[in-house]
């Protein structure tokens, strides 16, 4: 080389650097890709392209440039393929990423054609590069070039077309390629344009990175061939330090480029197909940047030292074995920070405390784990409550039913617009089995910077939980309550029987039997017909047990012969209005499901015959009852009463568990008072419609 102990250790040092992160990112794009589309392929056939020619490059420099042997010559003319791949490879690569290869984008755009002529053109360039170089031979041996000229070369006719052809190609695929990310299409892809957007700067400056090194070797590769004299060959050494000075500085340009493609493809998987950055990646990046500086500067040394091989061998290892140590105290370091992070989560009695636990949890999410600025809860599901972070903010619930067309085509999140959603730039759907169980709207980072996705995945699974947390707390809580109040009247009601059969019916047979046997048929039956009334009044009073009329019926064939025999003298009407779908679907329900829909529909018949009138019996009444297909099955309930609309929760306590009981199988029962009428709305569970 230059005899230079630094030019040549920074030569060396930056030639392995970019050597070892140019191959690492195109194996972890390849590999790390969650389509193997061919654009994504060609991205990491560039970088390995270009890492290929840095690996021959380092073997040259590494040997001294002062003699040619074979191996080296075959090198020197194997290392000319990738340089030559790679820029092409670049532009695709960018024409690819900015959309304009996409068979989406309009055909006969002036931006499409320009750069369909421009990929033509250096198409064309880069096949009579390969063309003079393996079959015409026009590139100089390795002789010639290491003795500066001073073995005898008689050039080939194609040698300046080949010095010409290569400068104008690798310009225009650099300029290009910044043409292309200045002027993209638009994104198909979800995110697509705000990936672009991030990404832009980074990849514009690799790009002009690279113009300037195409410009550099372009200017360098016309003066040596074409205005090179014969009086260089006497001051050799000062032009081997030229050439060193370029040589480092040509490699420097190239490893900022590398860097900042590295940064791209890490912050933004712009070449891995995924939608989020995956804060892995990032992390082992770095490690790999730190790795590739450490690993070519102390490797460059001890090479350019006039040392033994065994001793770079020594520093090799005991460097690899250091940072390999270190790289595992790291890791251990990392699972217990996730899992300090995560603790709040992994409590299940804090968790499961109802809305105190949950709102642990979230507030440990948007503080700790996602370093949110603000942050909202918004709950789909009856019994959950909406959260805010910070607490004192006010959750933009009522908005969130127009996002799930958007929930529809993106299965993680959806960008929504902050001025609209309180501060909110980011929409997660929450899901279970039984469909959506509300949204979780995230602000931007206190920091600014994206979330990965590991992140994005840990807020979806925590608030799933929280929310089925504090609806199941819920839950619990109602049911044992109405679990008390059901015993509680059930014991009423049994003592109640008892002392009406035992005051009052029992006595009034005994009464009619002695009639009967002192001959006064008439007051006997008289007699009888009050008993038969005091029986059906205690027995409708008392629960029915409805599942083999169910079974024989249907819900809706069944609740309309309740009405009739029931509650036929309670109304002065009643409207049936079923849709045949709807009928349909619930003569098909599953028998839980069904029971407890018919319950719930006979409970509100009967509290509209109870308490429609108010306080005037002479008041007419008349009920509907509707059966609707509505994206599944929903019965409505409605009387023209006076309304029954209780302070507090909104229901009575038959309302109130036959509530409960919907919500536990998926349903959910609401009680609204629409114009003069009184309507009891229930929705079957999704799944079983």
């Amino acid at each position: 080389m230059s005899g230079n102990f630094l030019l040549d250790t920074a030569v060396l040092a930056v030639s392995l650097f970019n050597t070892m992160l140019l191959l690492w990112l195109g194996i972890v794009v390849v590999l790390g890709a969650d389509r193997k589309r061919w654009g994504i392929l060609l991205a990491g056939g560039g970088l390995l392209s270009g890492g290929i020619f840095f690996l021959t490059h380092t073997a040259i420099i590494a040997r001294g440039l002062r003699a040619a042997t074979f191996d080296l010559d075959v090198l020197w003319h194997f290392g000319w393929l990738p340089i030559i791949a790679a820029p092409l490879a670049w532009y695709f690569v960018m024409l690819w990423y900015a959309g304009i290869l996409d068979a989406r984008a309009a055909p006969s755009s002036p931006l499409r054609r320009i750069h369909l002529a421009g990929l033509a053109f250096n198409g064309a360039c880069a096949l009579m590069l390969f063309v003079l170089i393996l079959f015409v031979g026009s590139l100089p041996t390795f002789k010639q070039v290491v003795t500066f000229g001073r073995e005898g070369y008689v050039p080939t006719p194609g040698t300046p077309l080949l010095v010409v052809v290569y400068a104008v190609y690798n310009i225009a695929c650099m300029a290009l390629a910044i043409h292309a990310l200045q002027h993209p299409e638009p994104s198909a892809r979800w995110m697509g344009d705000l990936a672009r957007v991030r990404a832009k700067p980074w990849l514009t400056g690799a790009s002009l990175a690279l113009l300037v090194v195409s410009m550099l070797v372009s200017a360098l590769v016309l003066v040596l061939f074409f205005w090179l004299d014969a009086g260089w060959v006497t001051r050799e050494n000062d032009l081997r330090q030229i050439l060193a000075g370029f040589d480092a500085l040509l490699g420097g340009l190239v490893a900022v480029a590398v860097i900042l493609i590295g940064k791209a493809a890490v912050s933004y998987e712009i070449f891995t197909g995924k939608v989020l950055p995956r804060r892995g990646f990032l992390r082992q990046w770095r490690r790999a940047v730190i790795l590739a500086a450490g690993y070519s500067l102390l490797i460059a040394a001890t090479l350019t030292l006039p040392l033994s091989a065994v001793y770079a061998l020594l520093l090799a290892t005991l460097l690899l074995v250091t940072f390999y140590a270190l790289v595992s105290v790291r890791e251990f370091g990392e699972r217990e920070r996730v899992v300090r992070e995560l603790r709040p989560f992994l409590q299940a009695h804090e968790m499961d405390a109802g809305e105190g636990g949950g709102r642990a949890a979230f507030d440990s999410l948007c503080e700790n784990v996602l370093n949110v600025r603000v942050a909202y809860l918004c709950p789909r599901v009856p019994f959950a409550s909406p959260l805010a972070f910070p607490p004192n903010a006010e959750p933009p619930c009522a908005l969130v039913a127009a996002l799930d067309a958007q929930f529809a085509a993106h299965a993680l999140a959806a960008p929504v617009a902050p001025e609209t959603y309180r501060g909110a730039s980011w929409a997660i759907p929450l899901k279970s089995e039984r469909g959506l169980l509300g949204v979780l709207l995230l602000g931007e980072r206190l920091d600014n910077s994206l979330y990965t996705q590991e992140e994005m995945e840990i807020a979806q699974a925590t608030g799933e939980r929280v929310v089925q947390a504090q609806a199941s707390a819920e839950l619990t809580r109602r049911l044992i309550e109405l679990q008390r109040g059901r015993m509680a009247t059930t014991q009423v009601i049994d003592r109640r029987a008892r002392r009406e059969l035992h005051d009052e019916i029992l006595p009034q047979l005994h009464t009619a039997m002695l009639s009967v046997s002192a001959g006064e048929t008439r007051d006997a039956l008289t007699q009888l017909q009050t008993v038969h009334r005091a029986l059906s009044n205690l027995l409708r009073e008392m629960p029915a047990g409805a599942s083999p009329q169910i079974e024989k019926y249907g819900v809706i064939g069944a609740l309309r012969r309740a009405v009739d025999d029931e509650f036929g003298g309670a109304f002065e009407g009643v409207t049936w209005e079923i849709e045949p779908r709807a009928e349909s679907v619930a003569r098909n329900l599953a028998s839980l499901n069904a029971e407890v829909l018919y319950a719930a529909a006979r409970e509100a018949v009967r509290n509209a015959a109870k308490h429609g009138r108010g306080g005037n019996k002479t008041r007419a009444l008349h009920l509907c009852v509707r059966a609707l297909w509505q994206d599944g099955l929903v019965l409505e309930i409605e009387d023209d009463g006076a309304g029954v609309l209780p302070a507090g929760n909104g229901t009575g306590q038959g309302l109130q568990l036959h509530s409960t009981m919907l919500a536990v199988i998926g349903g959910a029962l609401t009680l609204e008072r629409v114009g003069d009428k009184t309507r009891v709305r229930l929705v079957a569970p999704r799944s079983q419609t």
